[in-house]
């Protein structure tokens, strides 16, 4: 009898994977040479302006994105926004080149078109999995995706650092094109290897737009997975990013001590990403996921309690080694849980939620610490966190929810949702 090839042995994943991979890369390279420009513009104002600007479009464009994901295909998608991708990024080079500084309208414009590609890319991208490998194999592929990221981010701000230092702007931007033009070449070869077979009459743009939002909000496990979701996105975010930044300065490690602390939240997404692969996928995957932040929860005490700064490391280790295999779990019942036919648009649900919600819960964040403190916000942070958790424990269609069920994959045309 012939044993079913591992997910690691597929070309076509791994094709994807390498694509993914790159494109993380580009992304965390970007961010950090817009970051380093912004904060070069002498106004903090114009600074949050230019940082915002890729958000807009994401948030307003989104839905739409996962919409044509579905009814467009993808792939489709994903090929056009690399190479869209590819040549604003090297406009922006070009424009540069030679010294010059980017100008404030220079980044907003390009933030703005950036996020507006965004929104398309994302949701394809994410859906594509689903069609690259057998469905009894989306939770460990999407383990191992999560695992990609983690690395693929850190390495993109290290490397994104060391270009900006070297050769400015303009230099971070003709890598970052790179980046997506070989995710473009490498895509072209990597075609699905499970096609979606879609109802035969193709929905208006409105009507899949409400079917999806639909199916969503009907769908208890994802409506609940949606929640998680907004939680962790609005509200241990802002304490990993803003709250240690603050806490370093209160606390006056200084930029080496604060350095080393994000260091240590990093290195614990890439080692709980890696846990996350290495572990069997548990059946009662609800359950499991649960069970991972009420884990995480010491990590995420000590992050807001403690004052020492190798405590601040250990806990901040913790909590993100215990968030590598709930995202791990999280994306594989996303994956699963979804009809394919739906898919591009069930993701592009949560991307919105993670993206609109990150911003604003650290704004809210920050406007909260400015009227309190740290520790005060932090604490209610920790207790939002909580009564997730424990909401999750009780809630059954969480803690009951299986990340293979038997179900029927069926799309509203009623033919199979997979081909053979």
């Amino acid at each position: 009898m012939r044993t079913p090839r591992a997910a690691v042995g597929r070309p076509r994943f791994l094709g994807y994977l390498l694509a993914r991979g790159l494109s993380f890369v580009g992304d965390n390279v970007w961010w950090i040479a817009v970051g380093w420009s912004a904060a070069q513009l002498g106004d903090p104002r114009l600074t949050g302006i230019v940082l915002a600007a890729a958000g807009v479009p994401r948030v307003l464009l989104m839905l739409l994105g996962g919409v044509l994901a579905d009814l467009r295909g993808a792939r489709r998608i994903m090929l056009a926004a690399d190479l869209a991708a590819g040549g604003v990024a090297l406009t922006g080079a070009f424009l540069t080149t030679g010294g010059a500084r980017p100008t404030a309208a220079l980044l907003i414009a390009l933030g703005v078109v950036f996020g507006t590609i965004d929104a398309f890319y994302l949701p394809a991208a994410n859906s594509y999995l689903a069609v690259l490998l057998p469905h009894h194999q989306l939770p460990r592929g999407a383990a191992i995706r999560q695992l990609v990221r983690s690395i693929a981010e850190a390495g993109g701000r290290g490397l994104g650092g060391v270009l900006v230092a070297l050769g400015g702007f303009a230099l971070a931007a003709y890598v970052n094109s790179a980046t997506f033009l070989l995710c473009f070449a490498i895509l072209v070869f990597v075609r699905p290897k499970y096609p979606i077979q879609r109802a035969e009459e193709r929905p208006r743009m409105r009507r899949a737009l409400g079917d999806g939002l639909h199916y969503v909000a009907g769908h208890p496990l994802l409506r609940g997975l949606a929640v998680v979701t907004l939680v962790l996105n609005a509200v241990s975010v802002p304490m990993e990013t803003v709250g240690l930044a603050l806490k370093a300065e209160n606390l006056q490690w200084g930029a080496a001590g604060y350095g080393v602390a994000a260091g240590f939240l990093g290195g614990g997404l890439i080692a709980g990403g890696l846990v996350g692969t290495l572990l069997r996928p548990p059946s009662r995957s609800g359950l499991a996921l649960a069970l991972w932040l009420v884990a995480a929860l010491p990590g995420f005490a000590g992050l807001v309690f403690a004052t020492d700064l190798w405590l601040v490391c250990a806990s901040v280790a913790w909590w993100s080694l215990c968030l590598g295999p709930s995202n791990a779990i999280l994306s594989g019942l996303l994956l699963t849980a979804t009809r394919p036919d739906v898919l591009g648009r069930v993701q592009s649900v949560v991307t919105v939620l993670s993206t609109a919600m990150t911003p604003l819960g650290t704004a809210a964040f920050g406007l909260l610490v400015g009227f309190t403190n740290l520790v005060a916000v932090g604490a209610g942070c920790l207790v939002c966190l909580a009564v997730t958790a424990v909401w999750m424990l009780f809630t059954p269609a969480i803690s009951r929810a299986e990340l293979l069920p038997d179900r029927d994959h069926a799309p509203a045309g009623g033919k199979p949702a997979l081909s053979p």
